[in-house]
């Protein structure tokens, strides 16, 4: 290899030029990121009011995590007994708010560099012995993906990662954190706060199935109302059905459907372009609570009971939906994945079977979605809709005339067979 001389101007610039500034973001699997942020949800948990037992406990997560802890202060609010509580530490903070009155408490943990903040949950859950522990991670600083790894730890100690080519799209939309990943084995991905949502080439499985299962028992469905679904999967899939008259969406954050339109447009199909379907840009909650339509059949394709979504799991809103359905309407819903969201299925059976006369779960194994079968809520007054013999569900299918993938007659008969341990816990 030959030489190269260098100029005195040269040597000089390299003399002259400052040091380059240190570089705090850190590598996992092949990604580089500012840094990991935990949000904590804990039900059922102790010493919620006590400030002495909240201080020792974020004192010792930052230690666990190995942060430096530089500032403690918290405040009890006399009325509710309740604390707020941050600790200020070199790697950013832990803070802390609790509801003593309903056992929750809300937990905020960023540590940026080399910390890692999974290593404070199990003092916090030794300390408080929460019921429920939830965790949502997502990695800050995400700017660009181009190679990698992209991990969903959607439940303690268990997650799936993901290869990632490229990131087409990583934003904070007014609601939540978006992404969506060009990825080798699933096609593109959308992430919705660390959460895989859909992915290209498996999601046909749900969302055939949340939308074929009650139109076909209904029979003469005309009218769909869809809470969510933004990436216009199941529009698609409602829209096949040529009874159908009038389909509603309502999509709380606009930015889903813009950038599904754009990244992902085989979901929607030209579904929202077809004169059925009107899109409402809106708070679910809101418009079943405000609305004087009615529907045959009402699809909640919402993300888990947090952030945006968790008003679409209250008593109110299930109340509000019965009112918009006809006396044969079904409802039917996303409810979590069973084997590890027992309480999650278990109390949408509970708030369901307090408006509707009939509830049962139907059940569908989507690949992507981490930790086996998915449960579909199910809740009408008319107990014979989830009873339809497969000769009728068959006669109904050929006439719909509609193609699938996933769903057929027999898989719509068996999807109501339950395991025994989810028959256990709904007795």
């Amino acid at each position: 290899m030959g030489s190269r001389l260098v100029s005195n101007r040269e040597a000089r610039a390299d003399i002259d030029r400052p040091p380059a500034a240190p570089d705090y973001f850190v590598e996992r699997d092949g990604v580089r990121f500012a840094g990991m942020h935990l949000l904590l949800d804990m039900w059922g948990a102790a010493h919620l009011s006590n400030q002495e037992v909240i201080g020792e406990a974020l004192a010792r997560a930052a230690g666990a995590a190995g942060a430096d802890l530089l500032q403690l202060h918290l405040h009890t609010f006399t009325e509710s007994g309740g604390i707020s509580g941050v600790a200020l530490l070199a790697e950013s903070h832990i803070s802390i708010h609790t509801w003593p009155e309903r056992g929750f408490a809300a937990v905020d943990i960023f540590m940026c560099g080399a910390c890692d903040p999974g290593d404070a949950l199990p003092v916090l859950k030794d300390i408080f012995k929460p019921r429920d522990f939830r965790v949502t991670e997502q990695r800050r600083g995400l700017s660009r993906v181009t190679g990698g790894w992209f991990t969903e730890t959607l439940y303690p100690g268990y997650g799936q990662s993901i290869e990632i080519i490229d990131t087409l799209v990583q934003e904070m939309t007014d609601y939540q954190d978006l992404a969506i990943y060009q990825t080798p084995a699933l096609g593109r991905v959308l992430v919705l706060d660390g959460i895989v949502q859909t992915a290209e080439v498996d999601e046909f499985y749900y969302h055939e199935m949340i939308a074929h299962l009650p139109i076909l028992a209904h029979g003469d469905a005309r009218r769909v109302l869809i809470i969510g679904g933004g990436d216009g999967g199941t529009l698609r899939e409602v829209l096949k059905h040529p009874r159908i008259e009038h389909v509603s969406l309502v999509e709380i954050d606009s930015r889903v459907v813009e950038l599904s339109r754009r990244h992902l447009p085989g979901l929607s199909a030209g579904a929202f372009e077809d004169p059925r379907a009107r899109l409402v840009i809106a708070d679910g909650a809101e418009f079943v609570a405000g609305t004087d339509e009615r529907f045959d059949v009402m699809i909640i394709d919402s993300t888990d009971p947090v952030g945006p979504s968790l008003a679409l799991f209250d008593d109110p809103f299930y109340g509000n939906c019965a009112q918009l359905l006809g006396e044969c309407g079904i409802l039917i819903r996303q409810a979590g994945v069973p084997f590890f969201q027992k309480e999650e299925y278990v109390a949408a059976y509970r708030k369901l079977g307090r408006v509707f006369a009939d509830c049962a779960f139907a059940l569908v194994a989507v690949p992507t979605y981490c930790g086996g079968h998915m449960a579909l809520a199910w809740a009408s007054n008319d107990p014979e809709n989830k009873q339809r013999p497969a000769t009728a569900i068959a006669a109904r299918f050929r006439a719909a005339a509609i193609e699938t993938r996933y769903y057929n007659p027999e898989i719509h008969v068996s999807a109501f067979a339950l395991p025994a341990f989810m028959k256990a816990a709904l007795a």
